[in-house]
């Protein structure tokens, strides 16, 4: 999987934060836990959005998250010694050459970092705090939770992890988890944010004073209310590295110009293409930049259909990115491949490793189409954060867009203007401060109203329907009224 890149703090070093917020009180379904310490820990499945439209396996994976006991003798903790940002990562030992040695693991497996995951079972998932410092990557735990709840509420078919809210005693967190992390990265100069972060966690759970800056938060930004525990947000991604197919690589730097990249993927230029669909795919294909390093990423060895299904889905990431307030998305898009065919003039599908042309129901000429993941969401949800998609026009410049996702749009809009159920939903149950439920309202407003506003204007087609574009070759543009009904 791609490894995680965090945005800059610049916007940080200009705005100062708001008093300790209560990301603690979030409401939902819990499952309590007891620390060698006799601490009570929760496990919080966040109440689904009024009219989310969840998949049957969402409460599943939450299911499975709420179940992951960090005593149990199956489990190790490790901490994550690579990219930029902290977690913990919670393996399965009940298995292979360590079972039932968890105490050895932590000691020598976690030390190998991503290769501790060839002495485990699997991994299970991470826990990922809060983090904002100068000398460290931007993360906001609440991000992955929001993402993974709004990518239902608007009806996404771009993949969002299921997510939950995790606590962990914080003596645990020191002495199992956050000492070997500042150990293991001490002395690696490319690993100088991932061990800031480690350092800083290790001096915070110390002395929770020390973390307090009025421009970067307190350590209610990470310790309950009680002091007693470290909390974040506990999910599994799963995915690959797209290449310059779908990313841009680097940073937005100071002012997004790292955006002029992500400008020029096929998608993107597909997607702000004023034209009909297979015209726009056509232009996309022949003016998006390709990597002659990556054969199948060359314009030649993308069909038309893989296309449809990537416009659709960076459609919603620029949306959700825009709602949000993302400020780190560049490298940050990844993918699951799966082989597609049609079965009765439908659209069939089943991931890579599950099947292969010729054997089984897959047929001998399915198709490859990579579906598109978002599971690296830290950077956003904050206020002080850079929204580069909405400081750069990138909503404003889309031309596609699907029906469906439109209509949810306009009803959130429309619920957080009058403070409806959602509205309750989102101030309610993420324990956010005012400020950053106000900054999401707003946003969602904006990208309602840009839109509206394009559609006024008679400029955006509703024609983002890759399933029946795989199935059909084309797809008629769906007739949707610019008021959402």
């Amino acid at each position: 999987m791609k490894t995680p890149f965090a945005g800059t703090l610049a916007a940080l070093a200009l705005l100062p934060l708001t008093p300790a917020l209560a990301f603690d009180t979030v409401k939902g379904t819990e499952t309590r836990f007891t620390s060698y310490n006799g601490g009570e820990e929760r496990c919080v499945q966040i109440a689904p959005v009024p009219g989310g439209a969840y998949d049957k396996s969402d409460l599943k994976d939450e299911t499975r998250l709420c179940s992951v006991d960090f005593y149990d003798e199956a489990v190790a903790l490790c901490p994550k010694i690579w990219s930029t940002s902290l977690a913990i990562v919670a393996y399965d030992i009940s298995e292979g050459p360590m079972q039932g040695k968890r105490a050895k693991f932590q000691e020598e497996v976690c030390a190998t970092g991503k290769l501790a995951k060839e002495f485990a079972k699997d991994d299970l998932a991470r826990l990922k705090t809060t983090m904002n410092r100068e000398t460290t990557s931007a993360t906001h735990s609440a991000a992955a939770l929001l993402y993974y709840h709004f990518s239902r509420a608007l009806g996404l078919t771009t993949k969002v992890p299921a997510a939950v809210w995790r606590s962990v005693d914080k003596d645990v967190m020191l002495n199992e988890v956050a000492l070997s992390g500042a150990e293991f990265t001490a002395y690696d100069t490319r690993m100088a944010k991932n061990h800031a972060a480690w350092q800083t966690l290790v001096d915070t759970i110390r002395n929770p004073a020390g973390y307090d800056d009025p421009f970067y938060g307190t350590s209610a930004d990470l310790l309950t209310a009680d002091g007693r525990q470290i909390y974040g947000v506990f999910y599994k991604g799963s995915g690959d590295e797209y290449g310059p197919i779908m990313n841009a690589g680097g940073d937005a730097g100071e002012n997004g110009e790292g955006y002029a990249g992500f400008r020029t993927v096929p998608a993107y230029v597909a997607l702000t293409t004023p034209a009909p669909l297979t015209d726009a795919i056509a232009r996309g294909l022949a003016e998006g930049t390709d990597d002659p390093t990556q054969e199948e990423d060359t314009a030649a060895n993308i069909t038309p259909r893989q296309m449809a299904y990537w416009m659709r889905e960076l459609s919603e990431v620029v949306l959700v990115d825009f709602m949000l307030g993302q400020q780190d998305r560049l490298s940050n898009i990844e993918y699951v491949p799966y082989w597609y065919w049609l079965k009765d003039g439908k659209a069939e599908r089943v991931r890579t490793k599950d099947g292969k042309p010729g054997e089984g129901d897959v047929p001998a000429d399915a198709m490859l189409i990579r579906r598109t993941r978002l599971n690296d969401n830290d950077a956003a949800g904050r206020p002080e954060y850079d929204n580069w998609t909405r400081k750069l026009g990138l909503l404003e410049e889309l031309r596609h867009f699907d029906a469906g996702v439109y209509r949810r749009l306009m009803a959130m809009a429309a619920d957080f203007q009058a403070k409806g159920p959602m509205y309750v939903w989102l101030s309610e149950s993420f324990g956010l401060g005012p400020d950053q439920v106000a900054m999401i309202a707003d946003n969602t407003s904006a990208a309602a109203a840009i839109l509206r506003a394009t559609c006024e204007r008679g400029e955006l087609s509703f024609d983002l329907d890759p399933d029946t574009f795989f199935e059909a070759g084309s797809v008629t543009p769906a007739h949707q009224p610019c008021d959402g009904s």
